[in-house]
């Protein structure tokens, strides 16, 4: 039997089959009882991270060690800056992780705990050969367009610091989305529709990718050795984009790497270059 987190492709059933939510809430359940972790699996909610935003207070003080919470659907998801995320019934894995924040035992920051997860999740998804790259800062692509995403939260009292981690990813590309802040409809698509049909069911790949996003959360030490693989997933580097702040643009360039500290090094058409972080965002002009 696979440990928990480790992908096997060794099922006869294939990705492309309906998840069983009922299979899945038991063995999450069966999963999380010894470790002392709360699980709910619903068919629908406004949103997972909200549903924990207001849960997980309560459950951390009934002694609660972590908590995760999946959905069938959602009809208020969310992305970063407030971007709203479809995540229709049954098209794809939404769920959220709130696990109380450690500190790590290193004297340096650690590196951004979303990109560390972007580059957790793809190494996961590629050993079930899915190839899935990351466009900085969060956004998980297949084939040149979005097949998911992360927003993480840091949150709570400072005695009582919690992450809030919410997972996206596609099985079936969402219809009719709107236009994001730039004007532009985005390029989306799911796992599945790429025709790429892995041997594995989608409740051993969400479990897999569960287990995997709460191995990592925990163990901040190991935060720096996951960004030593980050820019083998970049799918900016060298591609010309536009650096946006809020609602406008700022400037373009050529993206180049990575930076440790989970910045985007970007060389203007001027020349010059610039670091930039999390705060902005990216399009992709070529």
């Amino acid at each position: 039997m696979p440990l928990p987190g480790h992908l096997s492709a060794n099922t006869t059933r294939c990705a492309n089959k309906d998840m069983n939510y009922a299979e899945l809430r038991v063995r999450l359940a069966t999963w999380a009882a010894p470790l002392n972790g709360q699980v709910a699996v619903w068919h629908e909610v406004a949103s997972t991270s909200d549903y924990l935003r207001e849960h997980w207070p309560q459950q951390a003080i009934s002694g609660a060690a972590w908590s995760v919470c999946v959905a069938q659907a959602q009809t208020a998801g969310r992305g970063r800056h407030g971007h709203i995320w479809q995540s229709d019934p049954g098209a794809g894995l939404w769920f959220s992780l709130a696990v109380p924040v450690a500190a790590p035992s290193a004297a340096n920051a650690p590196p951004p705990l979303s990109l560390v997860l972007a580059a957790e999740l793809i190494q996961a998804l590629r050993s079930t050969h899915f190839p899935v790259n990351l466009k900085w800062p969060n956004d998980l692509w297949l084939h040149g367009k979005k097949v998911g995403g992360l927003l993480i939260e840091q949150l709570g009292r400072a005695d009582a610091r919690y992450w809030l981690v919410g997972v996206g990813i596609n099985w079936h590309a969402p219809v009719g989305l709107m236009g994001d802040k730039t004007g532009v409809i985005p390029a989306v698509t799911g796992l599945l529709d790429e025709s790429l049909r892995p041997n594995i069911s989608r409740e051993d790949l969400s479990i897999a990718l569960i287990h995997r996003t709460m191995a990592i959360v925990q163990s901040p030490d190991e935060w720096q050795e996951s960004m030593r693989h980050i820019n083998q997933f970049n799918v900016l580097s060298g591609r010309r984009i536009q650096v946006w702040e809020s609602d406008r643009p700022l400037f373009q360039g050529v993206a180049t790497d990575i930076l440790p500290s989970g910045e985007l090094t970007l060389i203007t058409d001027e020349g010059r270059t610039h670091q930039i972080g999390g705060a902005f965002s990216v399009r992709v002009l070529t």
